[in-house]
């Protein structure tokens, strides 16, 4: 039975140890993001896999900055792609910035969180608060999902036509991505 119990204890031990610990430096490892835009003749999904990011936690509370580029998104149609790219105004705002508050953890690793996001985009801000998360962790790293609820309107982007039909207002962003614990690196000498 006390074999059992120590068993047991020591299998414990490194997850209660690691459910205290969201404190540090966090960096982007890889990503998905992709965007579904709804016609009412088709649908287009276009995704990009080259955002960039950077965050840091502490006392329970979490900042992130992630940035990816607007013509860094593909569609499958290089034609539509170029027309998305002069409707947003790329040439101008080549960037699309999105800065994630996650409010207190508890100091606790999280299955679910409550982001709010600023995301600023052909020229505009937008904010979406309280926006669900899904997080799964792994020692030092963190697999995080959702979708964005971003619309056309809020960052005032006249929705394109075809036979004079305009696409839909809402165009639900998908997030999928990786973060590393970011080590302490040191600076070499040359």
């Amino acid at each position: 039975m006390k074999t059992t119990l120590v068993f047991l204890f020591a299998l414990a031990c490194p997850a209660l140890a690691f459910s205290a610990d969201l404190k540090g430096h966090w960096e982007l490892e890889k990503s998905e993001i992709s965007y579904t835009v709804t016609h009412p003749l088709h649908v287009v999904h276009g995704k990009s896999l080259s955002a960039r990011g950077k965050g840091v936690c502490y006392s329970g509370h979490c900042k992130f900055l992630v940035a990816v580029l607007v013509n860094s998104f593909d569609s499958g149609d290089h034609n539509r792609d170029t027309h998305m790219w002069e409707v947003t105004r790329a040439g101008l705002y080549p960037l699309i910035q999105v800065w994630v508050k996650i409010g207190d953890t508890g100091g606790k690793t999280p299955h679910q969180v409550l982001a709010d996001l600023e995301i600023e985009f052909n020229g505009h801000k937008a904010k979406y608060p309280r926006v669900p998360l899904g997080v799964e962790w792994k020692a030092d790293e963190v697999h995080v999902t959702g979708t964005i609820p971003l619309t056309l309107k809020d960052f005032e982007i006249q929705p394109p036509s075809l036979l004079t039909m305009p696409i839909r207002n809402e165009v639900p962003v998908k997030l999928d991505t990786v973060w590393k614990r970011g080590g302490s690196k040191e600076t070499k000498k040359n």
